[in-house]
């Protein structure tokens, strides 16, 4: 076997074996399960707080629970505010609801030992407003169909076109689902590179200057065992993310009947997703990664112990920032912005922009090749560059700063 795939194929055997892939794995994965468990274990166990509800009139008190009774476990005994209070200090019931009515207006007042939830302080406020339109309803004398019409909003859409031939059609791309995908995009690369770049700066780091590899060196060159370590690692991170993918295509067999997800594909088109995620969207996510995995191998080159790993990926995370950090603010709020604009060019930082400039129908194909272009180079560039400087160092122990160390490596190479 070609003495790279050897190299490549214990670079990824070492990784995808060891328990700390397993726990990158499976951690996610056990993440969100516990969420998705005590949520659903949540709104299926949920207690409905029992309350009191009085009012100086009965129409009032009937009115809320009657719009309310499937939400709350009403004390219907309670008549009185005295009596609410008695039950309240006996703890009898959680809390009682005061609804009082004056000059047409209506004020609801809850009082209990502990604060309602969120959702319950919503409801609440929810079914006192219906009551007074309805109460308003009534002063005025309008019929329900004038009632309806009253309330109804605005109706208001939007229409994505484009030119073609100087005629005006539809445009297919749907920029809710290619904004999403582009925002995938943006935190799956910032997340990787995360994950990623000190196990692979360690990689290269672990065996220089050692024995064991002066023993590799003799039997193939430095360059080969770069460009193994390099693709071992890669292969890696493509099976992390395929099994993620997979994941999540046996979550959706589970999930896909579920209230939110029906109404989110009943909005966007499946084909429109996948058609988002296997564009030019996967294409920066790959070399994205890719130029990140060798930059971090690179860096990982230029130091001798491996204690000093994360000094070398600092500035790796460095250059992750300043592509994050622009792109998530202004692919959002200003996608037209001249800033994102030049950020989609250079090569490091491209992966980020770009895909948020394609969501938002901000870039065209020209300029899309072009970014990929000069991304393709730049990863080509850095490979060489990077395979140069392992040669160089690769059997060198130095306590020297990464950039002389750098400096020398470009000195022995001539």
């Amino acid at each position: 076997m070609n003495k790279f795939w050897v190299v490549t194929l214990e670079t990824y055997k070492k990784h995808v074996k060891s328990a700390s892939f397993v726990t990158m794995i499976i951690g996610p994965i056990v993440m969100i399960g516990l969420i998705y468990g005590i949520n659903f274990m949540s709104s299926k166990f949920s207690h409905t707080n029992e309350i009191a509800v009085v009012s100086e009139t009965s129409e009032l008190s009937t009115a809320f629970m009657t719009q309310t009774k499937k939400d709350f476990d009403f004390n219907k005994k309670i008549k009185t505010e005295e009596e609410a209070k008695k039950s309240l200090e006996k703890e009898e019931i959680d809390g009682y609801l005061v609804i009082k009515s004056k000059d047409m207006k209506i004020d609801g007042q809850y009082i209990g030992k502990k604060t309602l939830g969120t959702e319950d302080t919503m409801l609440i406020q929810q079914n006192l407003n219906q009551i007074q339109i309805g109460m308003n309803s009534s002063q005025l004398k309008l019929s329900q169909a004038e009632l309806g019409s009253l309330l109804s909003p605005a109706g208001y859409s939007e229409r994505q076109v484009e030119f073609v031939d100087g005629k005006m059609k539809d445009n297919e791309n749907n920029r809710m689902i290619m904004t999403l995908v582009g925002m995938g995009v943006l935190f799956a690369i910032y997340t990787i590179v995360l994950t990623y770049s000190s196990i692979t700066a360690q990689e290269v780091a672990s065996e220089k200057g050692t024995r064991i590899m002066e023993v590799i060196l003799s039997s193939t060159t430095a360059a080969k065992h770069f460009y193994g370590k390099v693709t071992g690692i890669a292969f890696v991170i493509l099976t992390q993310v395929g099994i993620y993918i997979a994941t999540g295509a046996v979550a959706y067999l589970f999930v896909k009947d579920m209230t939110v997800v029906k109404s989110f594909f009943e909005e966007n088109s499946f084909s429109a997703l996948l058609k988002g995620l296997l564009g030019y969207n996967m294409l920066y996510l790959l070399l994205g990664v890719l130029i990140y995995t060798i930059l971090s191998a690179f860096t990982g080159s230029l130091v001798s112990k491996v204690e000093d790993v994360s000094k070398a990926v600092a500035p790796v995370m460095y250059i992750v920032m300043a592509g994050f950090i622009p792109s998530a603010s202004l692919g959002f709020s200003n996608p037209q912005s001249v800033v994102l604009k030049v950020l989609s060019y250079i090569p490091f930082l491209s992966s980020f922009a770009m895909p948020l400039r394609i969501a938002n129908d901000e870039a065209t194909n020209p300029e899309i090749w072009i970014s990929l272009g000069l991304l393709v180079v730049a990863i080509v560039l850095l490979l060489k560059l990077s395979a140069k400087a392992y040669k160089s160092t690769v059997l060198i122990y130095s306590d020297k700063s990464m950039m002389n160390v750098f400096k020398d490596a470009m000195k022995f190479s001539k």
